[in-house]
């Protein structure tokens, strides 16, 4: 397997707003544009996640200067509305067919029944039928390279006492409505030539730190830096420091934290990786090795 001599990451959509560049819209969800040159010196691009709403990743991709056109391909990390709602408007800004990868599961019914209120729609808010009007459907459940250096996860072995617990999640089997697992959620790993694997999460259901194990187990390199959505916004502190002292375990040297990770794990991961530790926002911007 082979690496990228270099990557460059850019945050269409994070739940909050950066201020380096002026008109950035936020919005709840994650979308992650990916820039890589491999070995032979050619440049690659994917799209990771798309965000809840189109719209604002477009207006956003313009102000920061990603021309969402060089697209190779697209890879979502689940199912969830607010990571793949915007995907038919950006499919038909790109204005080319491309792969779009996701676990088979992704296309299960998602349902959320809370304290308070029920939502009966929280997946994928369009059908395959949509989707394959514009781009070919790839449901992958295993692991994959789907770019030069770039891996797709596929579905994660998860060590359940490092799965952060998220309530009210269903989906519907057989006519029968059941616990909704979310064994869709993975990630991507970059390969960086001399400095390791570079792993960008959705939302970390699957658990950050299994994700990061089952990145260096399958490509027998340490995690350098983790990158993106972890889902500790309703994890106890014992469960995130549980979560940083594993991830501090396995190399990583690097966190840069948004979306569904919440101000109490952030405040943990900075008071752990001090400056190491980076905030993520809209407009968001950084490279591996840095500066490159």
């Amino acid at each position: 397997m082979t690496g990228v001599t270099g990557v460059r990451v850019c945050f269409l959509a994070d739940d909050y707003a950066g201020y380096d560049v002026r008109g950035l819209l936020g919005q709840h969800g994650l979308s992650v544009y990916i820039e890589t040159v491999d070995a032979k010196g050619r440049g690659h691009s994917l799209l990771f996640d798309a965000g809840q709403y189109g719209e604002a990743i477009l207006h956003n991709a313009k102000l920061l200067d990603v021309d969402l056109r060089k697209l190779e391909a697209v890879v979502l990390s689940h199912n969830h509305y607010d990571h793949t709602g915007g995907l038919i408007e950006i499919l038909k800004a790109v204005g080319h067919r491309v792969p779009v990868v996701f676990h088979p599961y992704a296309l299960k019914p998602c349902i959320h029944i809370g304290k308070d209120r029920v939502r009966l729609k929280v997946g994928m808010p369009y059908t395959v039928e949509e989707l394959k009007s514009l781009a070919d459907p790839l449901c992958i459940r295993g692991f994959f390279q789907a770019s030069p250096g770039v891996y797709y996860l596929g579905e994660v072995e998860r060590d359940p006492s490092m799965v952060p617990r998220i309530r009210g999640m269903y989906t519907i089997e057989d006519g029968v409505l059941v616990e909704h697992r979310l064994l869709d959620d993975t990630g991507l790993a970059v390969d960086v030539e001399g400095l390791g694997l570079i792993l960008i999460t959705g939302c970390s259901h699957s658990g950050v730190v299994n994700m990061a194990r089952q990145a260096s187990r399958r490509l027998g390199k340490r995690v350098y830096a983790v990158l993106g959505g972890f889902h500790l916004v309703s994890s106890d502190r014992d469960f995130i420091g549980r979560t940083i002292a594993e991830l501090k375990k396995l190399g990583v040297e690097e966190v840069h934290t948004g979306h569904c990770t919440g101000l109490v794990a952030e405040y943990m991961f900075l008071e752990a990786y001090g400056k190491r530790f980076f905030k993520i926002h809209a407009g968001y911007k950084t490279s591996f090795p840095h500066g490159s």
